[in-house]
Parts: C-alpha cells; sequence; structure tokens
C-alpha cells in the first residue's frame, strides 16, 4: 500500500481527535499499572498477551485451584483496560500517526519535504504541526519547519 503524505496543515485537522484519544490512552495507562500494582501484590504476574487471548489459558491451567473473585475481577478490568489501549492506539494508526513515545504523547506523520520523506512531529500539547525530523531520526533531531516544508497541499489550478 501506498504512503500517505501529509500536510501540517493536515495533521492540524486531527489534533483535536488525537489529543481525545491520549488523554483516554494516559487514563487508561494509570489504570493498568494500578491493577498491575495490585495483582503484583497478591503474587500474581500479568502478561498482556496471555490476558487478551481470553478463557483458552484459564481452560489450561483447570488442574490449578481457582483463583479467588477479586483476582479474577482485577484480571478481567487490566484485559478490558488493556483492550481499549490498543483500540486507542489503532485509532492513531488509522489515522496515519505512528506513536513514538506514549508517555510523551508523542506521533509520527509521514510527509515531503521537496523530493525528500520526513515525518511531521507532533506532541501532546502542542496545538500546531511546527516540526518534523528525517525519517532516520527522532525526536532529538526535530527541527522546525520552513518554508521547505508544505502547510498546506498544493493547488490545484
Amino acid at each position: 500500500m501506498a504512503r500517505r503524505n501529509y500536510t501540517a496543515a493536515q495533521v492540524e485537522e486531527l489534533i483535536p481527535g488525537l489529543e481525545r484519544i491520549f488523554t483516554q490512552i494516559l487514563q487508561l495507562r494509570v489504570g493498568l499499572r494500578a491493577i498491575e500494582q495490585k495483582l503484583e501484590r497478591a503474587g500474581v504476574t500479568i502478561d498482556p498477551d496471555e490476558e487478551t487471548e481470553g478463557d483458552s489459558k484459564v481452560a489450561s491451567h483447570a488442574s490449578s485451584p481457582p483463583e479467588p473473585p477479586d483476582i479474577r475481577h482485577a484480571r478481567a478490568v487490566f484485559r478490558g483496560f488493556y483492550e481499549a489501549l490498543s483500540d486507542g492506539l489503532e485509532q492513531i494508526r488509522a489515522l496515519g500517526g505512528e506513536v513514538k513515545d506514549l508517555d510523551m504523547g508523542l506521533v509520527d506523520f509521514p510527509g515531503r519535504q521537496g523530493s525528500e520523506d520526513i515525518l511531521l512531529c507532533w506532541r501532546l500539547g502542542e496545538k500546531r504541526i511546527e516540526f518534523w525530523h528525517p525519517v532516520d531520526g527522532g525526536f532529538a533531531n526535530r527541527r522546525p519547519l520552513d518554508q521547505r516544508t508544505p502547510r498546506t497541499p498544493p493547488r490545484l489550478d
């Protein structure tokens, strides 16, 4: 599938949705960490991949004694939060972004600068796209947008 390139203005139209999604993701992460700590204190370790496989793993432990209801409940809540967080990340991917850092709320969108592929860089809290970096660079290589980077799509006259 061909890569879609964005202009800064096109990404800026997505910012309200990105902020909403990231706010939910960050809240879910707080909840996940709290449940994970609760389970660890109870001596239960969580493997998110195992948790998303549903009852198949539980069924395979049929010879084990059943877990107390509060542990089963915490596992179910963890699974729900984890799936919701994964859905949020998928929503960002569907918009064309690639999440680079959850804690920073950092998302890159593919763009062009002349004939060069670049990444337009957005960070949670920024109201505009003001930075880009090379495809092989990261946040540390962010540079301010300049006249070489189109803010709006070219006009079709």
